[in-house]
C-alpha cells in the first residue's frame, strides 16, 4: 500500500514538474525549463525503480529532482533562467 503510495506520488511530481517545465519554456526560459525536464525524469526513473530498489536510492533521486526545481524557479527569479 506505502510503496503503491509513493510510486503515484512520483508520478505526480514528475507531471508538475512537465507542467512547470512548458511554462516557463513559453515564457523564454530555456536552461529552467531544462532543469524541470530533468527533474521530471528523475521523478519517473525513481517512480519506476522505487518497487524493484530500496527505498533509499528512488528517495535520494526524488530528493535531487525537487533541488533541480528549486534551483530552477530561483534562477527564473535572478534572471538567469
Amino acid at each position: 500500500m506505502l510503496t503503491a503510495l509513493l510510486v503515484t506520488s512520483c508520478f505526480v511530481m514528475g507531471v508538475l514538474f512537465l507542467v512547470i517545465a512548458s511554462f516557463l519554456l513559453d515564457q523564454g526560459f530555456r536552461r529552467a525549463a531544462r532543469a524541470n525536464l530533468v527533474a521530471a525524469l528523475c521523478c519517473v526513473v525513481s517512480g519506476v525503480v522505487l518497487p524493484v530498489s530500496e527505498p533509499v536510492v528512488p528517495f535520494a533521486v526524488l530528493v535531487t529532482a525537487t533541488m533541480l526545481g528549486v534551483s530552477s524557479l530561483r534562477a527564473v527569479r535572478v534572471g538567469r533562467g
